[in-house]
C-alpha cells in the first residue's frame, strides 16, 4: 500500500497546496472545491500565491486527460500505474509547463521537484525530476490522436474531456461549435455581479469597487449585472458584500428571474395587478431552490413585496438560503424544507409563478467545476431527466389558471433541456408555450431567441456566459391543477 503524504508538516508552499489539492481529488475522490478548502485550512498565505495555487490546482484537475497524455509519452510508466504523489506531482508540474506561460521552465521543472522533496522521498525527486526535464526539453514532442482518423480521440486529449461527452456535442451542435463550448470549459470563468436592485444599482456598485481598485464592466445582457475584470482576492471581501449590496450569479441564470416576468404580477401602485383579493401578495413558488441564488433575484424584481416561497429537501441548504436572503435584506421569502415533488400537497392551483431550475448533469458550468467533466457519464443523465420530469409534473399541478411556469438548467444537450420542455408540453396540455422574447430585460437579450421562441438555450464560448437553458409555460384559464 502506497505510504500517504504527510502534507501538513511540509511548507506552505503554493505548489505543494496546489499538490495536495489534486492529490486529494485523484486519490481521495474528494470533489475539488471541498479538497481546497481542506488543503488551504490552517495555512496562511499571500492572496497572490493562493490565485497561483489554485491556477495550479484546477488547472490540472481539469487539464488531466492532456497531462496524462503527455506524461504516458515522456515515461515507460504509464500514469495511471504510477504512485499516486507522484502523479499529482507530475499533473502539477506539466499543467506550468504546457499551460502557464507565465512560469519559466526551469522554475517549473525546479520548483516541482522541491515539493517532492518536501513530500516524497529521494527516489520520488529523481523520478520527477527526469519526467519533467524530458517534458520541458525542446526535442519533446508528443503526438495528439490523428484528428483525421479520430477527431473525438484527438479533441478528447488535446481538450481534456471525456470521448462520450466530446462525440455527443459534436453530434448535437456540430464542429465549430462543439470545439468552441469545449475551448470555453477550459478557460477561467468571469465572475459577475448581481446589484441587489433595492439597495443600490449597477452604477452606483460599479463606482464603489473602483474606489476600492477592483475594475468592471457592464454585463452582457441584464442592466443589473457587473463582470469583474482583473483578479481578485475574493468576492466576500469586496466592499458592499457583507451589505448585501450584490449577489455573485452569471447572467444566463439572472435572466431566469426576468422570464418569470414577476413585475407583470404587480399594477402600477403598490398592490398585486389581477392576482386574488385585493392587498393578497403574489405567490411565487422556486421548487429546487438552494442556494437561493435565482430566488433571491425573484424577490428583488418583485420588490420585496410577493410571496416566494423557495423549497430543498436539504435542511443545510434551506439555511443556506435564509442567509443568503438575510444578507441581502428581503422579509418576502420564506423557506421549506421538503422535495419539489411533494409541493402540490399544499400548493395545488395557488401558484401566480412557479420555477423550477431542476437538477441537472451541470455540463454548461464545466469551466466553474473543474473536476466536474470527470464524474459525469452518459447513464446520469438519464436518471436526471426522468427526475426533471417528474418535479415538472408536480410543479405544473400548482400553477393557477393564468399562472406562469418556468423551466430551467445549467447545463446543454437536448434530453435535458428542449427535448425535456417538450415531453412536458405533450404531456400538459392544459400549459401553453409563452413567448420569452417580451421578457427579456435588454435588445441583446432578446437577440438570443425569436419573438415567439418559448425556449432559449445559451452555449458556452457562443453566447459570453454559462451554458444554460429556459423555457417558459403559461397554464390555461380554465384549467386547474
Amino acid at each position: 500500500m502506497t505510504k500517504r503524504p504527510k502534507f501538513g508538516q511540509a511548507a506552505s508552499s503554493a505548489r505543494d497546496l496546489a499538490v495536495e489539492v489534486v492529490y486529494l481529488c485523484d486519490q481521495d475522490g474528494m470533489y475539488a472545491n471541498a479538497a481546497w478548502s481542506q488543503a488551504l485550512s490552517g495555512k496562511e498565505m499571500d492572496p497572490r500565491d493562493r490565485r497561483f495555487a489554485m491556477e495550479i490546482a484546477y488547472g490540472s484537475i481539469r487539464r488531466k486527460e492532456t497531462l496524462d497524455w503527455m506524461i504516458d509519452q515522456a515515461s515507460t510508466r504509464p500514469s495511471r500505474k504510477m504512485d499516486p504523489l507522484a502523479r499529482a506531482l507530475l499533473r502539477a508540474g506539466a499543467y506550468q509547463l504546457m499551460f502557464m506561460s507565465g512560469v519559466p521552465p526551469h522554475a517549473a521543472v525546479s520548483e516541482s521537484v522541491n515539493s517532492a522533496r518536501r513530500l516524497g522521498h529521494r527516489g520520488l525527486v529523481s523520478f520527477v525530476n527526469a519526467i519533467l526535464r524530458r517534458i520541458a526539453s525542446p526535442d519533446f514532442s508528443p503526438k495528439y490522436p490523428d484528428p483525421k482518423s479520430d477527431l473525438v480521440g484527438f479533441l478528447s486529449v488535446s481538450q481534456s474531456y471525456p470521448e462520450w461527452l466530446v462525440r455527443s456535442w459534436i453530434d448535437e451542435y456540430g464542429m465549430d461549435v462543439a470545439r468552441a463550448m469545449l475551448e470555453a470549459g477550459n478557460k477561467a470563468p468571469t465572475i459577475v455581479l448581481r446589484a441587489n436592485r433595492l439597495r443600490i444599482d449597477r452604477s452606483g456598485l460599479s463606482r464603489l469597487l473602483a474606489s476600492r481598485g477592483v475594475t468592471t464592466e457592464p454585463g452582457l445582457y441584464c442592466p443589473e449585472a457587473l463582470r469583474i475584470s482583473g483578479a481578485i482576492d475574493g468576492v466576500e471581501s469586496l466592499p458592499g458584500y457583507d451589505d448585501g449590496l450584490f449577489s455573485v450569479q452569471d447572467e444566463s441564470s439572472m435572466l431566469v428571474g426576468h422570464v418569470m416576468g414577476v413585475d407583470g404580477l404587480f399594477g402600477m401602485g403598490e398592490e398585486p395587478a389581477q392576482n386574488g383579493p385585493r392587498g393578497e401578495r403574489p405567490l411565487i413558488l422556486d421548487t429546487c431552490a438552494a442556494p437561493g441564488g435565482k430566488t433571491a433575484h425573484i424577490a428583488e424584481l418583485a420588490g420585496d413585496r410577493a410571496r416566494v416561497v423557495a423549497c430543498d429537501p436539504s435542511a443545510d441548504r434551506v439555511r443556506m438560503i435564509e442567509e443568503t436572503a438575510a444578507r441581502l435584506g428581503l422579509s418576502s421569502l420564506e423557506t421549506v424544507c421538503c422535495d419539489g415533488r411533494e409541493l402540490p400537497q399544499a400548493y395545488t392551483g395557488k401558484a401566480d409563478a412557479v420555477l423550477v431550475d431542476a437538477p441537472c448533469s451541470g455540463l454548461g458550468v464545466l469551466s466553474r467545476r473543474p473536476d466536474a467533466r470527470w464524474r459525469k457519464h452518459p447513464g446520469d443523465i438519464e436518471e436526471l431527466s426522468a427526475l426533471q420530469a417528474e418535479i415538472l409534473d408536480a410543479a405544473a399541478q400548482c400553477v393557477k389558471p393564468g399562472g406562469v411556469l418556468v423551466y430551467s438548467t445549467c447545463t446543454v444537450g437536448s434530453q435535458e433541456n428542449r427535448g425535456q420542455a417538450e415531453r412536458f408540453a405533450a404531456r400538459h396540455q392544459e400549459l401553453s408555450p409563452s413567448a420569452i422574447g417580451p421578457y427579456m430585460p435588454s435588445d441583446r437579450a432578446r437577440a438570443l431567441c425569436s419573438d415567439e421562441d418559448h425556449m432559449v438555450e445559451l452555449l458556452p464560448g457562443i453566447s459570453g456566459t454559462d451554458g444554460f437553458f429556459i423555457a417558459r409555460f403559461v397554464r390555461k384559464s380554465g384549467t386547474h391543477g
